[in-house]
């Protein structure tokens, strides 16, 4: 036994008694480490109290993101500082603790994310967005956004499919819990399902040029300048300048290009 990679906690949260595990020959320090209840975790999942799950999700998940994001919006190419962060630092950095650990005991951690998100977001691209645009950059490609999905709103789904399908592979029937829906969804279908009824919530409150555009940003392929990995490897056609970039968004997105109308002679 290597007592370094080793911890004993009792599962009685009342119990006090030392660690019954003793090495001979290992100094008191070395010995195995006796972890309080409340402190407990396995496989970097916090299983303890709230107020120590809420503190090691700040720490694992935002303690060092800050920085990195404030590089990606330093980053002068726009359109590769958007791709990283879709695909790199935004809610799949958080996808460990959505599948694992309840929304209610990192709550305020998950608002943070989304509020650091959002910001970056909207620093990179150059312009701010009201909620509905940010909605609707929060869609996935395929629905006309920009798939910057947010973990207040994706999580109970991912962590409801996890449940399901952790229940299947372990082979054993549980207590079905009162919040958790009985109809089983993986979190790539239940996502897509809450990002269709965003959408056509959307729609239905834009005014006429707001739902063409709408509709016709989730078209087949209309997302390929968002998707896209922006690499010269096969050519150029997959690369966007800077200010390009930012402009196709913010049409795509419903953004005002102009402060004011200028006459076309």
């Amino acid at each position: 036994m290597n007592p370094s990679k080793c911890e004993w906690s009792w599962l009685d949260p009342q119990c006090q008694d030392p660690c019954p595990i003793r090495l001979d020959g290992v100094s008191e320090e070395n010995q195995v480490k006796l972890i309080p209840h409340s402190q407990i975790q396995m496989l970097g999942v916090p299983l303890g109290d709230h107020p120590f799950v809420s503190e090691f999700v700040e720490a694992k998940l935002l303690g060092r993101l800050s920085k990195t994001v404030e590089r990606l919006v330093e980053f002068e190419d726009t359109q590769a500082a958007t791709y990283l962060l879709r695909v790199s630092y935004s809610i799949v950095r958080a996808v460990h603790f959505m599948r694992t650990t309840p929304l209610e005991q990192w709550k305020e951690q998950a608002v943070k994310f989304d509020t650091m998100m959002r910001s970056a977001v909207e620093r990179i691209l150059g312009f701010p967005m009201d909620d509905p645009t940010f909605a609707q950059a929060c869609l996935t490609p395929r629905l006309g956004g920009l798939g910057f999905r947010k973990v207040v709103e994706h999580s109970g789904l991912a962590f409801h499919a996890s449940w399901h399908e952790a229940q299947v592979t372990a082979k054993e029937v549980w207590v079905q819990p009162a919040d958790l829906p009985e109809t089983y969804l993986s979190q790539k279908a239940a996502s897509f399902e809450f990002d269709e009824k965003m959408h056509t919530c959307l729609v239905t409150n834009a005014d006429i040029r707001g739902k063409q555009r709408l509709k016709r940003a989730a078209q087949p392929h209309a997302c390929g300048f968002i998707t896209a990995v922006p690499s010269d490897e096969d050519g150029k056609d997959c690369l966007l300048r800077p200010r390009n970039f930012q402009i196709a968004v913010a049409y795509r997105l419903g953004v005002s290009l102009l402060d004011h109308e200028i006459p076309c002679p």
